[in-house]
């Protein structure tokens, strides 16, 4: 009730006393667990915010107060339009959250193929591929497969998944894509070279604002909230998305979900 989560009730019999100590101490983890999240969840929005908004204000006062040349003004308008964008893809993403985790949110259901959807996030990557020349394997090979869904998250989904990928591939690594079929289910996989995940930190790579990569905790591109958004639509069409990896070899994805919705 003070807060203090550090306690723990000795677990001394196996009666009805007994499995009351577990269930508490289970939810002093839970509760700890909440707390820290929260915590985290204010300091990582504090400083996602912050910092971009410290490089806006910077390059419009040396504007307005002259310090920054004439010559110079379209260069920093420019990455102030660049950090005002990403400022605006933040909040998006909360708002994406907000409406995910109320449940205030319908899904736009219609049949599409999710062979093409696939192909061309591929090939909006194309330029990436090839200046690190990356290995793609198993594209050619697909199934022709149409899904009933909502094409506009499950795009999102998928863009985020071959994103990750190409980001982390390595220069001359490979991306395979794996797709098959059965009477209810779509089975996607996609797996990259590069660093890989640690065991340790398998568990979590699907949390709010959790990055694997420390060293990438202030990639303006990246909050750590991808894959948090992924598994959250993923899991509203009634499907799962799970993650394997080994270090310094390969990361994989598998995506699945049902072919058709529930109503049909």
């Amino acid at each position: 009730a003070k807060g203090d989560f550090s306690k723990r009730i000795p677990v001394t019999s196996d009666d009805e006393i007994g499995q009351l100590a577990v269930s508490f101490n289970k939810m002093t983890n839970s509760i700890s667990r909440l707390e820290d999240t929260r915590k985290n969840f204010v300091a990582n929005i504090s400083h996602e915010l912050k910092t971009p908004m410290t490089t806006i204000s910077g390059f419009i006062d040396g504007i307005i107060d002259g310090t920054v040349p004439k010559d110079k003004q379209n260069e920093y308008l420019q990455i102030v339009s660049n950090e005002v964008k990403r400022l605006s893809r933040m909040v998006e993403s909360m708002l994406s959250i907000s409406k995910f985790e109320s449940g205030d949110f319908s899904l736009k259901y219609e049949e599409f193929n999710f062979t093409e959807q696939l192909l061309n996030i591929v090939i909006s990557h194309e330029q990436l591929i090839e200046k690190e020349n990356i290995e793609i394997i198993g594209l050619e090979r697909l199934p022709d497969v149409t899904l009933s869904a909502d094409k506009d998250l499950i795009y999102r989904v998928i863009y985020n998944l071959v994103d990750n990928a190409v980001k982390f591939a390595g220069e001359g690594g490979y991306i395979r894509f794996e797709l098959s079929v059965d009477s209810k289910l779509l089975s996607f996989k996609i797996e990259n070279s590069g660093k890989g995940i640690p065991e340790n930190d398998l568990p979590y790579v699907f949390e709010r604002f959790y990055k694997v990569d420390k060293s990438r905790s202030n990639n303006k591109n990246s909050m750590g909230l991808g894959l948090y958004i992924a598994k959250t639509i993923i899991k509203n069409h009634g499907g799962t998305v799970a993650v394997t990896s080994k270090q310094d070899e390969f990361t994989a994805f598998t995506v699945k979900l049902p072919l058709r919705f529930k109503g049909e």
